[in-house]
């Protein structure tokens, strides 16, 4: 009896199986050719618990990194102790060694090991700290484990303050975040929007809090929550709160096909007993690709909800060749074979795992050939595979034809993601010959993929002064009168030089063509925090044998920026205003116009889903096929090329704006940064993540106690005197005749004295400066006579300051003194603490 149950129990186990396998071929359209992945992701997640709320998802690095400029996250603390849960951990892993530093970053002030207990919810560890924290500072926290012989190391910063109210703040963002998703609550969500009248959102790839409540709460797509992450915390002070969701959605379209999105929604709230304040809310809804999605009737393929950047397309062959990257995901369109590849990816086939769609990575195309084959890098944070936990740059080559992807080479490195894209994508490049090059830090690098060996082109590189073509043209700012470019193919290379009493600086190429700058000496000018004012009296093209082929060249009109869109340049012109000036309206050179067939991205729009990315190809080229699914077999190594890096004085002057949960820019000139943050409600920090401005949080007085008075010897030595009291009040051991003997002006003796973190606030307003008063820092401000003085106190209506000249405390109007700053040029000096 037993075996005639079990023959047809077997039999239908193997109908089973086949079944499966053929609705998985049939569904997801899987080809036997080239199916490959990188190794599962294997090291454990932690979370932190903190005031009763579980927050702050952290993935652990194996190798250093600079934990300086990492600002991933903030843990706020209103008490002593704080949980950390392990997930994904094994049984070995019984301790958690934690340091926290000081504000250098370097240093530990307090470290310990804590055992790891075993409860329902998994393996947790209790950390009670046990150093006396500055309420309203942030402190770098280092967390490590040992997994199979290795250290896996993990970070956030935390922030203690009995006033802190992150929890309250996380609960009304909870009920936002639910409200949105609930049908019939729009009327809750409306009440905290700031919608202008007439206002019409029909993007839902990205909404705010002027956007209206039907795109706020995702028009008609109705969609369902398929993974919630742990709430990060971006930002914490006494009132405000800054947090950020991250989520995975899934919508069915009217075929019942399920489209997959991953979605980042950032609060900023301010907390009262009363009720709660929305300052800022922002979301983005980004598609994963779907290969299968054709509109026929329209030659295109749908690419679906999202933020696309049409530099993240590259196409060959007339259109009928493309390269996208799509969620962190490189795809190859093939028309000829009715393929879509999957070149690479760590998301895998489950966009819900929280270790494989972790995305602190980018993808950039550097080169697409005629055939297909495609020159590309993956930088950053590394998933899993090879160089799990690691952090640096993947170098690898697809093979169109065999559907084969190698790695070339990886290189690690101790930057971050955040900090990394901006130099990496706009200098990368690989040569035939197998030498790779970009830019990192204010220097540029040569790695030879097959000795291993690397060399420094250039450093000390500041903006502007390096150019990359997608054809492996390099040009350098050789020297204030020269560039030198350089064919990365050859190595051949020549210079282009401007006049005596002149400067040259590049601007970018189009195709192999040179396009350059030229202002006069005289109107170029360095600024304190390293920053350069180029005002271009003329813009010019010049091909490799430096002829010119096109100019922009206007009396009295200079550009004080431009950049190369394609085959037209884009300018900002101006017209000189006293010592500044005034922005015209925007102009172009245009240069080899002639417009190539080729893919491209295009909107549609539909009642449920609003406005839709779709990749649309030429006539010539009919979507009709679904493609077939490839997925590239992927090959990586274990060598690893080691670069010695350059240092980069200029990171410790530079201000980092952080906005919406992410760096929105690096600047070197603080009024630029304190804008850009004024305008995205974020804050500003330096290099050690360090407040140098925050919006929202400066009182209507404040006052800095216990400065030692010192008097200046001489008129000229007011700035010594100044620098000497900051440096008096913070214990450093700096006597007035050091910072005399050192002949640097004023800004450069407090950077020296303060161990590098001196502030610049040259050009910004008062009111905004006054924030460093409100946060126990005074102000060394010029005064119109060319004397320095140390302001210590304000309120709405006054200013106090030490004038060391007379050696006396003086109160004053504060709108007086206000005109007064602003006649001597704005020149404001501070440090971050």
């Amino acid at each position: 009896m037993k075996r005639e149950k079990a023959i047809p129990a077997a039999v239908f186990g193997l109908i089973f199986i086949l079944a499966l396998g053929i609705w998985n071929y049939i569904l997801i359209g899987k080809n036997n050719q080239g199916v490959s992945e990188t190794s599962q992701a294997s090291l454990p997640v932690l979370t932190i618990n903190t005031g009763g709320e579980e927050i702050n998802e952290l993935h652990g690095y194996t190798e250093s990194v600079d934990a300086s400029l990492m600002r991933d996250s903030i843990t706020p603390m209103k008490e002593d102790r704080f949980q950390v849960f392990m997930k994904h951990g094994n049984s070995s892993i019984e301790a958690l060694d934690y340091k926290i530093y000081k504000e250098n970053n370097r240093s530990a002030l307090e470290k310990g090991v804590v055992a790891f207990q075993q409860k329902q919810s998994g393996a947790a560890a209790d950390i009670k700290v046990k150093s006396r924290l500055e309420s309203g500072k942030t402190y770098l926290l280092a967390l490590s484990i040992e997994e199979d012989g290795q250290t896996i190391t993990y970070y956030t910063r935390i922030i203690y303050g009995t006033d802190l109210h992150f929890a309250e703040c996380l609960k009304f963002a909870e009920e936002f975040h639910d409200a949105t998703l609930t049908e019939g609550s729009s009327e809750y969500v409306k009440k905290y929007l700031e919608v202008k009248d007439g206002t019409i959102t029909n993007d839902l790839s990205f909404v705010d809090i002027s956007s209206n409540q039907e795109a706020v709460c995702y028009a008609s797509l109705k969609p369902k929550t398929e993974r919630m992450y742990a709430p990060v915390i971006k930002e914490a002070s006494s009132n405000v709160t800054s947090v950020e969701y991250r989520f995975i959605l899934s919508a069915e379209n009217s075929k019942g096909i399920k489209q997959y999105y991953q979605v980042k929604e950032y609060f900023r709230i301010r907390y009262s007993k009363d009720r709660m304040y929305l300052l800022n809310y922002e979301r983005t809804q980004n598609a994963f690709f779907r290969y299968d999605a054709l509109d026929r009737a329209n030659n295109r393929i749908l690419m679906g909800i999202t933020q696309m950047n049409p530099e993240e397309l590259i196409s060959r062959n007339s259109g009928r060749k493309a390269a996208f990257v799509q969620e962190n995901e490189l795809w190859y369109y093939d028309y000829k074979n009715a393929s879509m590849t999957r070149v690479f990816s760590f998301v895998g086939e489950d966009y819900r795992d929280s270790r494989n769609n972790y995305p602190q990575h980018g993808i950039h195309v550097m080169e697409m050939d005629k055939s297909g084959n495609i020159k590309f890098i993956v930088y950053g944070y590394m998933n899993r595979g090879e160089h799990e936990g690691k952090n640096g740059i993947g170098v690898y080559e697809f093979e169109a034809e065999s559907g084969k992807t190698e790695e070339k080479a990886f290189i690690p490195v101790k930057i971050q993601y955040e900090n990394l894209k901006d130099e990496i994508e706009k200098g990368a490049y690989l040569s035939d010959s197998g030498k790779f090059y970009f830019e990192l830090d204010g220097a540029y690098y040569q790695v030879d993929l097959d000795s291993r060996e690397s060399k420094t082109i250039a450093k000390n590189i500041s903006s502007g002064m390096v150019a990359v073509s997608g054809t492996g043209m390099l040009a350098i700012t050789e020297n204030e009168t020269a560039i030198r470019i350089i064919d990365l193919e050859n190595n051949k290379e020549h210079k282009i030089r401007c006049e005596k009493g002149e400067r040259i600086k590049p601007v970018g190429f189009v195709k192999d063509d040179l396009v350059y700058g030229i202002a006069d000496a005289g109107d170029v000018k360095t600024r304190k925090d390293g920053s350069i004012q180029f005002p271009m009296k003329k813009v010019a093209i010049a091909d490799d044998k430096n002829q010119e082929q096109a100019k922009f060249e206007k009396s009295g009109i200079y550009v004080t920026d431009a950049r190369v869109d394609g085959t037209v340049v884009v300018l900002s012109p101006a017209r000189r205003s006293g010592t500044g000036y005034k922005s015209m309206k925007e102009d172009y050179i245009r240069y080899k116009d002639k417009t190539e067939d080729k893919a491209s991205l295009e909107y549609g729009y539909t009642r449920d889903r609003l406005n839709q990315v779709y990749l649309s190809f030429p006539d010539y080229v009919y979507v009709q096929t679904v493609p077939k699914y490839l997925s590239s077999a992927l090959s990586q190594t274990e060598k690893e090329c080691g670069v010695s890096f350059a240092v980069n004085e200029q990171r410790y002057k530079n201000a980092y704006v952080y906005a919406g949960g992410s760096l929105k820019g690096t600047y070197t000139d603080m009024a630029k940064a304190i804008k850009e943050a004024q305008k995205n409600a974020g804050v500003v920090v330096n290099s050690s993540q360090l407040y140098l401005w925050e919006k929202g949080v400066m009182k209507s007085y404040g006052k800095v106690a216990n400065i030692p008075m010192v008097k200046a010897e001489s008129k000229d030595e007011t700035g010594i005197a100044c620098v000497k009291m900051i440096t008096d009040s913070e214990g450093k051991d700096v006597t007035y005749g050091q910072l005399k003997r050192s002949k640097k002006d004023v800004y450069g003796m407090l950077y020296d004295s303060m161990d590098k973190m001196a502030a610049d606030y040259t050009g910004c307003k008062f009111e905004d400066v006054l924030y460093c008063i409100s946060k126990g820092r005074p102000i060394i401000a010029k005064r119109a006579n060319g004397t320095f003085i140390l302001v210590m106190s304000y309120n709405n209506t006054k200013i106090r300051y030490f004038d060391p000249l007379k050696e006396e405390s003086v109160q004053a109007e504060r709108s007086s003194m206000e005109r007064e700053f602003k006649k001597a040029g704005s020149v404001f000096y501070s440090y971050a603490k």
